[in-house]
């Protein structure tokens, strides 16, 4: 279930810390906004990760309920004809259907489970629920739901399945896969929130972490990595991917133009989808050209926990309350509400005062709809624990059979419509074709659903008739239904294109955009469009464009682009992701190179080409750039791409022309040579012999002019610092010994940077480590040696182990620093030669054998320790103090002689600046390796301290680290963040991105262990650890 992708997150800092935000109930009193209250509140429950308050009835539940004025709760279902709420929807005969799971969040293996989907009615009319049947039992882990005209569709792991009743007596008759297996390693998202659109396609939400590798019955399959949007046809035949990113989306709505919007847990919390855009994941690098897809909404809502999302379009509430959106929090426990204006075509989202609040914090809305009578459903997955990292999956305090739906209406005094409910499946043609005028968006999708799939060819003719007369509304169903039918003719088409309501204008270009033969009938029109006054009839007409590909679509797609109002982001991209698209056909891009097109063009073709992955892509972008005199910014872009994809003797060309154009600058050398560099190692292939002497050159050239005798402090340290640790790893990757007496010098400089010596002593050991061992053990030997480059010699001195190797660690081990004790546990664990070694230092208690528990001496250990040795170590740990015990006291007496200031802890930030901003963004200052720690005070102290001390007791898959292993035996640990052609790129303890050629790996194996260090408990001092908590906690 959605729950919130939360991910505690592995890396530095705060790792778990992503989803933050303790739930915010206003005080029922004066005119203090609800947020501003809940800040104030001094023991916040809402941040507890276990609840500590105690179970509520339904009844007693109701009574925290926080509503506006004139609107009433009211329960519709509850324990025990119902257990855990995981998504719902309606059907056309006005019941509800609820999938439900008491085995999440642990799936049932391989098995069936015991969950199931159960359908709803209020048959009675007391807006209660009164009839439960249960349509499908033995389900593992079920969540998207939706019904159809013969039985429903709905995710059980590991599969999308059609359920048919074929005696329609509401049980399920039989189940055939429609589409899968889907990746289900994390179960708090998977599959879910299906909708079905007006193309009749299911729509369906990918949750975070898992990958999945599916295929239509047509065999084109698509691969989807962690939080995706895709659609499936009803009959499985075709599965295409929508959207490309986001963390965990989980809420689906349709506007009146046919846009989709999508609720996410981790990025922005509502987006409006632009088909085949690419949005923000954790790792993933925005593309080069474009970008990543545009935002609606600059703010949070105070949670990155959301779930279910309507858009409003009925009648029953009043005026102020139409046409938003409302969702979700389960951290919170609260309903938020949003409204939108438009810039041209680009939604912008106002933060509206929340709708819904509870005092209770065991309220947990994990879905919303909109139900056929105008009222709000919430699914409320009751639980003194959500969280699905936070608090480990087996915790015998997650409540597995209670659950809730509420139904909220208005009774007050501002207009508005008490809606009927109608069995649409009883309906004739002729109601159900006045059916489609319905306000309700949703209601109007579910009769024309009822149409296609019941009455199919018989319903033709009286909707073409329909269509005479039609109001705009009923018109556009009738077209999407045509055309689902197949028979939708070109004369009706031309009429709805050529039509003077510009809404009809718009669906019928959707229409063109999903049928191949229309768009070639129709492409002068959709051309022409491009040029109309409604900047909605424009997008549309760009986004067929981008879906058929021809050159001739380039040059309007590009002028579109031009003269399209910045703040129209939406249309920018839309046009600017349709030249994309046309590039990415190979026919299209081989007729480039021989078409007319002026400057400005020529700039916007070769930035959508960043993002064609092909070496013709590569020609035309080398060419250009040999021809232009780039900014660098656009230069370093341009050169990846072709340092990737580009032919061998066209990338000399490209060496050629930067030592020509840049023949006294070597920084912006080195620079562009790492880019390239860069591109080359992603492409799998060879450095060719220009590119060798090239980085040759520019090593000598940088390791030659440091100082013996200290410098003057540069413009820019940490440029520098870079620069000089790059060259010595080009002279180590190319081995080269003509570098080899500045590389030993440089090593020796006591006043330069850890950083650069620690590179140079890499790069002796990897040109001649016979010659060169002796030189670092000699500086590893030195106590005056900094501890840092002490740790760092201890590491390259062990990839050459020999005896008198490890007898030197183990001596040096003794009375070292802490962290030099674990770099080099660390090293004599890697071997079970070391381990002798190591457990000695135990035995002669040279070492406290403590620092075995530290993760990476502990990873190491276990996997190369021999049975007997493990058996040793064993013993030496039980012998000494509990380890877990004591961490466990550190963390309570942390908690308990913590003294919060509630005002911003400016020294708080310095720490957090220097421990965790490198992989955590707070307000959008820091990276982005793990979670954006917006609203991370309402966690709490408690939850806080237990995430900073103790960064290993819940962990999810998609921040686990990796230890890889080289073909030369080097180890390396890090975070995976993505795939780059023939690499795979990682980040480091620091938050530092490194790339791992895929043939210079030997092992590639998932670790027990988070990146996040664990050893903030030992550096961090207690008054700076008590400043930083300060400094967390005012971050709301």
């Amino acid at each position: 279930m959605k729950l919130y992708s939360i991910s505690r997150k592995a890396i530095l800092l705060l790792a778990a810390i992503l989803l933050g935000q303790g739930c915010g109930v206003p005080r029922q009193k004066v005119a203090k906004s609800s947020e501003t209250v809940a800040r104030n509140r001094k023991n916040d429950i809402y941040a507890e990760h276990v609840r500590t308050s105690e179970f509520r009835t339904p009844e007693q539940e109701k009574l925290g309920f926080v509503l506006p004025p004139g609107f009433e709760i009211t329960l519709y279902a509850s324990e025990p004809d119902i257990t855990k709420p995981m998504n719902m929807e309606f059907d056309d005969r006005g019941r509800l259907w609820v999938t439900q799971s008491s085995e999440y969040p642990i799936a049932a293996g391989t098995s069936d489970g015991k969950d199931r989907i159960t359908i709803l009615e209020d048959k009675n009319g007391d807006g209660k629920a009164d009839t439960f049947t249960h349509f499908e039992d033995n389900l593992n882990i079920p969540i998207g739901i939706m019904p159809v005209s013969d039985g429903a569709i709905a995710y059980s792991i590991p599969n999308l399945y059609y359920f048919k009743d074929a005696d329609h007596d509401g049980k399920s008759d039989s189940k055939k896969v429609l589409l899968g297996g889907f990746g289900h390693k994390d179960t708090h998202g998977m599959v879910n929130n299906i909708i079905r659109g007006y193309d009749g396609w299911l729509h369906v939400c990918h949750g975070f972490s898992n990958t999945s590798n599916i295929a239509g019955t047509d065999g084109d399959s698509v691969k989807m990595i962690s939080g995706n949007t895709f659609r499936v046809k009803m009959d499985g035949s075709r599965v295409e991917q929508t959207t490309f990113g986001r963390v965990n989306p989980f809420g689906y709505a349709f506007d009146e133009k046919g846009y989709l919007f999508s609720v996410d847990c981790h990025t922005k919390p509502i987006a409006q989808l632009i088909f085949g855009g690419d949005y923000p994941h954790f790792g993933k690098k925005a593309p080069a050209g474009l970008g990543f897809a545009p935002e609606m909404m600059s703010y949070e809502l105070g949670s990155t926990a959301l779930a279910g999302l309507v858009y409003y379009t009925g009648t029953h509430f009043p005026e102020p309350y139409r046409n938003s959106f409302f969702t979700g929090d389960v951290v919170t426990c609260r309903i938020d509400r949003n409204t939108m204006t438009y810039n041209g075509t680009t939604p912008v989202s106002k933060k509206e005062e929340p709708f819904l609040m509870s005092k209770d914090p065991w309220f947990r809305p994990v879905d919303v709809k909109l139900g056929p009578d105008g009222a709000l459903y919430i699914a409320d997955f009751y639980n003194r624990i959500i969280g699905h990292y936070e608090v480990a999956l087996n915790h015998p305090g997650r409540d597995r059979v209670s659950g809730r739906i509420w139904k909220i209406t208005y009774k007050g005094d501002q207009p508005h419509a008490n809606m009927p409910v109608t069995d649409w499946s009883k309906a004739s043609i002729e109601q159900l074709l006045v059916g489609l005028t319905h306000p309700q968006i949703n209601t109007r999708m579910k009769v024309a659903d009822r149409i296609v799939d019941s009455w199919k060819n018989k319903a033709v003719e009286p909707v073409k008739t329909m269509l005479a007369t039609a109001d705009p509304t009923a018109y556009i169903h009738g077209l999407w239904i045509l055309h689902r039918l197949n028979a939708l003719d070109n004369t009706a088409l031309e009429k709805a294109l050529n039509h003077n309501n510009a809404l009809i204008q718009i669906h019928a270009l959707r229409i063109v955009g999903e049928n191949k033969s229309s768009f070639e009938k129709q492409k002068a029109f959709v051309i022409k469009a491009l040029k109309s006054n409604d900047p909605f009839i424009q997008r549309s007409a760009a986004e067929v464009l981008t879906r058929f590909p021809d050159a001739e679509n380039l040059a309007p797609l590009m002028e579109l682009f031009e003269t399209t109002d910045s703040l129209d982001t939406h249309l920018r991209y839309t046009a600017l992701l349709g030249v994309r698209n046309n590039l990415r056909n190979p026919g299209v891009m081989w007729r480039v190179p021989a078409m007319a097109w002026n400057e400005p063009q020529l700039a916007l073709l070769t930035r959508a080409m960043l993002d064609v992955p092909s070496s013709s892509a590569a020609a035309f972008l080398l060419d250009y750039t040999l021809r232009h005199d780039l900014p660098s910014k656009i230069l370093v872009k341009n050169l990846e791409h072709i340092g990737r994809y580009v032919l061998p003797y066209q990338l000399d060309q490209a060496i050629d022309l930067i030592n020509r154009k840049f023949v006294n600058e070597h920084e912006t050398q080195l620079s562009l040579y790492k880019t390239i560099r860069a591109g080359v190692k992603q492409s799998g292939a060879e450095p060719g012999q220009k590119m060798k002497d090239w980085g040759a050159k520019l090593a000598t050239s940088f390791l030659s002019n440091i100082p013996d005798k200290k410098e003057k402090p540069a413009k820019n340290p940490a440029l520098l610092v870079s620069q000089r640790v790059l060259a010595a790893d080009i002279a180590a990757e190319y081995k080269l010994k003509s570098n080899e007496p500045d590389l030993q010098r440089i090593l020796k400089l006591t006043w330069l940077e850890t950083a650069v010596r620690s590179a140079a002593a890499a790069a002796l050991m990897r040109i001649d480590p016979e010659t060169n061992g002796k030189l670092l053990a000699d500086l590893f030997n030195n106590p005056a040696e900094l501890p840092a480059l002490r740790e760092k010699l201890a590491e390259l001195i062990g990839q050459e182990p020999s005896t008198p190797v490890f007898e030197m660690l183990k001596k040096q081990m003794a009375g070292g620093a802490r962290n030099l004790q674990v770099a080099i546990a660390t090293v004599l664990a890697s071997t079970s030669e070391g381990i002798t070694y190591l457990l000695n230092a135990f035995k002669e208690e040279e070492v406290n054998v403590e620092i075995a528990n530290e993760i990476p001496v502990k990873e190491r250990f276990s996997i190369n320790a021999k049975s007997d040795q493990q058996k040793q170590m064993d013993k030496f740990l039980a012998a000494g103090a509990d380890e877990r015990v004591v961490r466990q006291k550190l963390i309570d007496d942390r908690i308990a002689l913590f003294k919060p200031t509630g005002s911003v802890n400016v020294p708080g930030k310095a720490v957090f600046v220097q421990n965790c901003s490198a992989c955590h963004q707070i307000q959008g200052s820091g990276g982005m390796v793990g979670p954006q720690l917006d609203g991370i005070g309402n966690w709490g102290h408690k939850a806080l301290t237990q995430k900073i001390l103790d960064p290993n007791r819940n962990i999810t898959e998609a921040f686990r680290t990796y230890n890889i292993t080289l073909k030369d035996d080097k180890t390396l640990t890090g975070l995976y963040r993505r795939t780059e052609g023939e690499t795979l790129v990682f980040a480091d303890l620091t938050g530092q991105e490194f790339a791992v050629a895929k043939n210079e790996m030997k092992e590639y194996r998932a670790s027990k262990y988070t990146l996040m260090p664990d050893q903030f408990r030992n550096i961090i001092p207690e008054k700076d650890f008590y400043a930083l908590l300060d400094y967390l906690l005012s971050v709301k």
